[in-house]
């Protein structure tokens, strides 16, 4: 009998060998359950909760971290937003571009600041869950040491940027009001006062005040009331102006460094669009050529604010902006009354072979010459130039086609301009063949060949004149 308890021995080690991986398997399904918090989203006023799942695509590792975004994500939403009445939005709410910025990026920026959260998660072979949860009142207290030490540093910018425009350090000053106003920049919803023992801030009316008391400080003045220049011609004496700030004890003092903008506003030239002044305070805005023909013009010389905050990005920039108002920059303007030189003319005009009794094209340069470049004098001996223009115009005939015919007309046209007072001639051109054609007689393509001419002249010709010292 005792032969039998080897085999028995066996047998049970088989049967043991078989319902182990069983065993195993029921333990690793009973671990892989479910937690209650994948069934159901909890819910617990202590928490801000965010719950979500990734399914598990073949071939795609970044279940883990969309999970999580997405978790963070719906936890943020939780979290209200509050627009505090002495927050910067409150203070430009008319100013849409600012508060649509920032009220649109406002759930970002909370995004991406949380912190001290707690994260758990599960998956199974097809999907990934991930629920994170921060508490009320730790984030709370996280948010105020993070608006307390904003204000702090803000409050120390602010006083230095004071200090700088105080001191007559205009452009230092404003620097400082830039990083003062960055430091505040998460906290545009919140309430900005600030109490120390100097007294109390509103950080954002406050700064807002002190660039506008910094800009009112800068004077910009011309160096002349009327500057007067020939149309067309280089200045001979470029616009300059003088920048200056009133130190403590009233007294004017120059300002250096300070970043300019030129543009017309009435009229139009080409001029140097960009400018700084030197360490004396002066600045110049050379032109290069007028274009327009009126004989008031005027540039407008101003505090650059692109070039000054060219480094910032462009979130920034529209926060800054709001801060650095165009209707406080200072300005200067450059009045300009625009004198043409006077020209005697000397035009011979001949249609068809004969002098022309009504010289119709005769009276369209005339009227072009002085619109563009010149005063028109009939005294020859005291004008600055005498312009010759020659125009004739040839009758080439009829061409007869099946049911029609059109009448050609040729043109040839050369101009000459003499420096009345060396006899030297300093411009010279023209053109031969010009061809204008129409149905019904030759007066319609003389009346066409014209306008054809004038229109050549203008766009081909005046353009090489600008070139010369008229």
């Amino acid at each position: 009998m005792n032969i039998l308890y080897p085999q028995r021995d066996f047998i049970n080690l088989l049967l043991w060998l078989i319902l182990f991986p069983a065993l195993l398997s029921f333990s690793s399904v009973e671990a892989k359950r479910k937690p209650s918090w994948v069934k159901q989203r909890p819910s617990d006023t202590q928490f801000y909760i965010g719950r979500a799942m990734s399914p598990k695509v073949d071939g795609q590792l970044n279940y883990r971290t969309e999970a999580r975004n997405k978790a963070l994500k719906e936890m943020s939403s939780e979290i209200k937003v509050n627009i505090s009445s002495n927050s910067i939005l409150r203070q430009f709410e008319n100013n849409y571009q600012v508060k649509e910025e920032f009220e649109a990026s406002t759930h970002q920026s909370v995004q991406a600041t949380l912190e001290g959260y707690e994260v758990l998660s599960w998956e199974n072979k097809k999907e990934y869950w991930v629920m994170v949860r921060l508490n009320k009142d730790s984030y709370a207290m996280r948010q105020k040491q993070k608006l307390d030490y904003a204000k702090k540093m803000c409050t120390a910018y602010y006083y230095d940027a004071q200090k700088a425009v105080d001191r007559g350090d205009i452009y230092e000053g404003l620097l400082f009001y830039v990083k003062a106003i960055k430091t505040i920049k998460p906290h545009v919803n919140e309430d900005l006062t600030y109490h120390d023992i100097d007294g109390s801030l509103n950080l954002g009316s406050d700064i807002f005040s002190g660039i506008q008391n910094a800009f009112r400080k800068i004077n910009l003045t011309t160096n002349q009331s009327v500057y007067t220049l020939q149309f067309s011609k280089e200045m001979q004496v470029p616009l300059t102006l003088n920048a200056s700030y009133i130190d403590t004890k009233g007294d004017l003092q120059a300002l250096a460094n300070l970043p300019l903008r030129y543009s017309f506003t009435k009229g139009e030239g080409e001029i140097t669009t960009l400018g700084t002044t030197n360490y004396a305070g002066s600045a110049t805005c050379d032109i290069t050529r007028l274009i327009s023909k009126r004989k008031s013009q005027q540039i407008k010389a101003e505090f650059d604010l692109d070039s000054f905050l060219n480094k910032e990005t462009e979130e920034d920039k529209i926060l800054l902006s709001a801060f650095f108002h165009e209707e406080y920059l200072p300005v200067a303007f450059f009045n300009i009354e625009v004198q043409k030189s006077s020209a005697y003319l000397v035009i011979d005009e001949v249609v068809y072979g004969k002098q022309a009794s009504n010289p119709i094209f005769a009276n369209m340069m005339r009227s072009e010459l002085a619109q563009s470049y010149f005063n028109i004098t009939d005294q020859k001996d005291t004008a600055d130039f005498i312009v010759t223009i020659n125009a004739n115009f040839i009758a080439d005939g009829e061409r007869k086609g099946s049911g029609y015919s059109v009448f050609i007309v040729f043109a040839d046209f050369h101009i000459s301009i003499t420096d009345n007072k060396s006899h030297m001639e300093i411009f010279a051109e023209g053109f031969n063949g010009l061809r204008g054609m129409q149905p019904g007689s030759f007066d319609y393509a003389l009346k066409n060949v014209r306008e054809k001419a004038r229109q050549k002249i203008v766009a081909d010709i005046f353009p090489k004149m600008e070139k010369v010292n008229l």
